[in-house]
């Protein structure tokens, strides 16, 4: 509020009111037993970033109105998937260890498919969102486009790559 008073909400300055948000990990052991006795035993983690109203850290009041998102792993996807195509795409960019690749759909366990709805890049300071796209022949096809450059989008087809590689040649990275 503009002339607010100071008072009981002055350690509130600066706080980011509109994005707050908590992880949740469910840990989900895998069948057999570490004999070795170096917690060699092996496990799958699901994490989740669910949406919070405010940033009270005591607070676990969901935001219902933002979409819970599931954290993906590009490392364990399989060959041939667009989640493998995404982020041998991506490792272009940054390495995959810095790559958070988001899902809105429910996710229930690691080995289920899903959609790919956000990509955050943190130290290139780069994110992507998901948009349906339908095109001028009536086909339907989903752009990763950026949140920071307006009507840029990750080209993910083999034909739009394809093309891109014949205009700008091959170049190195890492």
């Amino acid at each position: 509020e503009i002339g607010k008073e100071k008072g009981d909400d002055d350690d509130m300055v600066g706080a980011d009111t509109q994005s707050s948000t908590r992880l949740k990990i469910d840990l989900n052991k895998h069948t057999g037993s570490d004999m070795s006795g170096f917690c060699n035993t092996s496990a799958d983690a699901l994490v989740k970033r669910i949406a919070v109203k405010d940033s009270f850290e005591e607070s676990e009041e969901v935001d219902t109105n933002r979409p819970v998102l599931t954290l993906l792993n590009v490392a364990m996807a399989q060959t041939g998937s667009l989640l493998k195509e995404v982020g041998m795409l991506l490792s272009r960019l940054d390495n995959l260890s810095q790559v958070l690749v988001w899902s809105e759909s429910e996710v229930l366990n690691t080995q289920q498919s899903c959609t790919i709805d956000l990509i955050e890049l943190p130290r290139v300071n780069l994110s992507f969102r998901s948009k349906r796209v339908e095109k001028i022949d009536g086909t339907v096809e989903h752009r990763l486009y950026s949140n920071d450059n307006d009507g840029l989008y990750i080209a993910t087809s083999a034909k739009a790559r394809d093309m891109v590689e014949k205009l700008l040649g091959t170049i190195d990275h890492f």
